[in-house]
């Protein structure tokens, strides 16, 4: 994907010896997708990045050629131009502190580093990653599909209008697309979806269908409940206020 640079993530046998790898999965903060459908590329070396220096500073022992090793071991990446790629990715750490966390599948980030993705493909992995940090440590979550996009974005919060996302984004707003691609993660990417009869949607990664419409059912009952609480303490309010006056209470 990379071509043939001594810089390049993977070289000509993949993502270096997969016989090396322990991680499961690379933990990166949610803003590292932005552009992913302008620039895959370069989102996928960021992340390499990122993922190398966020490793090499949780190895403490050993000198600093040690420490990257062990790091690009970590994660099966072929060692090359440790000083350039540290700093990057000491960069992309410091400027993403205290971020919303998504997890990629150390195989999957393999498979898209490939390149050969379509952009629905590649609008499915956005999908996938931004629902992830949404759900974070959570077994299931509620959510929108204004958040839903927003995280696709990479961005933090959500927003109020489409028009706050990017041109190539902004496509998969569509309600067909949208669906679409919950569709697709539903049947092929282990999400479990409901959004009937709630506003929004819950997704877990943990619950199968049957549990989290338990949950979702739980929630409804308890927010209609307070709902009914809240609309008799007004009723009340009434009363008293019309008592206060000294107005009957008809």
């Amino acid at each position: 994907m990379f071509g043939k640079s001594k810089n390049d993530v993977a070289g000509s046998t993949g993502m270096g010896s997969e016989l090396t790898v322990k991680a499961d999965y690379i933990n990166i903060p949610v803003q590292l997708l932005a552009g992913f459908l302008d620039d895959t590329r370069g989102v996928i070396r960021n992340v390499y990045y990122y993922a190398l220096y966020s490793r090499y500073i949780q190895t403490e022992k050993g000198t600093d050629k040690d420490r990257y090793k062990m790091a690009c071991l970590y994660y099966g990446f072929q060692e090359t131009d440790r000083e350039e790629n540290l700093k990057k990715g000491k960069y992309l750490y410091d400027r993403f502190q205290h971020a919303p966390m998504t997890g990629i599948e150390r195989s999957l980030f393999s498979e898209y580093n490939r390149g050969d993705k379509s952009e629905f493909d590649k609008a499915c992995f956005l999908a996938y990653h931004a629902l992830k940090s949404i759900v974070a440590g959570k077994i299931f979550q509620k959510s929108d599909n204004k958040l839903l996009w927003a995280r696709m974005d990479g961005k933090v919060k959500t927003i109020q209008d489409v028009s706050e996302l990017s041109d190539r984004l902004r496509f998969y707003t569509q309600e067909y697309q949208t669906l679409k691609i919950k569709r697709e993660l539903r049947d092929n990417w282990g999400l479990v979806y409901y959004a009937q009869h709630t506003r929004g949607f819950y997704v877990s990664f943990k619950l199968d269908l049957k549990s989290l419409i338990l949950e979702a059912m739980k929630r409804k009952k308890k927010s209609v409940e307070k709902q009914r609480l809240l609309l008799i303490r007004k009723l009340e309010a009434e009363a008293q206020a019309k008592l206060n006056k000294g107005f009957p209470v008809s």
